[in-house]
């Protein structure tokens, strides 16, 4: 299937936020939004992108940060329902994910979705830009003792498809998805065009990282 140095995969799970999707600026401004509310100092957008990725109520734990502890609370409660009503205002696929997407599904390999953010908000990004029956699974965040880094929901979807998790792959942007990964057995792609740096996912201990997703697609 590729060039690199893994065997080929038989399930590939992917990631959402900044690995499927660019979801970042959204994210940023519905947060910022609920901090003005709350009288206190926004961040930069580009800041969100070592916010994310670990659920709502963490991201908003950086947001605010060490000095309004108990404004948390109201923060995730407003955060919540005001990104559900702009869940969809920036956020798009990035360039040459639907292609791999497409490429996957066409040599018949099973598909998934498993992401941090909550799972009503998951499946609804998933569903704009995809069909329907596209990926076997989309999970998303329910529970937190089941959020990534644990293992629950990848295994779920390994039994779901019938693939063990030696032969899946599991393909992210940050140090969560290459621990989720490794929890569970299966191999990590730690993918560059999200939102954390090639180091970190090198020093999480990803088991190879690509920097374009037609890399991907290339074959041996």
């Amino acid at each position: 299937m590729s060039p690199l140095p893994l065997p080929k995969p038989r399930f590939v799970v992917f990631d959402l936020d900044g690995t499927l999707v660019d979801s970042l600026l959204d994210i940023a401004e519905s947060v910022n939004a609920c901090l003005e509310l709350l009288g206190l100092p926004t961040r930069p957008p580009e800041a969100y992108r070592y916010m994310v990725g670990e659920g709502v109520p963490a991201l908003c734990q950086r947001a605010i940060g060490g000095t309004h502890p108990h404004l948390l609370g109201r923060l995730v409660e407003l955060a919540r329902p005001l990104y559900r009503t702009r869940l969809l205002v920036h956020t798009r696929p990035y360039p040459g994910v639907s292609e791999l997407v497409a490429g996957l599904a066409a040599r018949g390999l099973p598909l998934a979705v498993l992401s941090n953010k909550p799972h009503d908000m998951t499946a609804r990004i998933v569903e704009a830009f995809w069909r329907p029956g596209t990926f076997a699974a989309v999970q998303g965040y329910v529970r937190e003792e089941h959020r990534k880094p644990s293992p629950r929901h990848l295994l779920e979807m390994c039994a779901r498809v019938g693939v063990g998790p030696a032969d899946t792959w599991l393909v992210g942007d940050t140090p969560t998805d290459v621990q989720t990964a490794k929890a569970a057995g299966a191999r990590c792609v730690g993918v560059t065009w999200g939102f954390r740096t090639r180091e970190e996912l090198r020093t999480a201990g990803a088991d190879v990282i690509v920097d374009a997703p037609e890399v991907l697609l290339a074959e041996r």
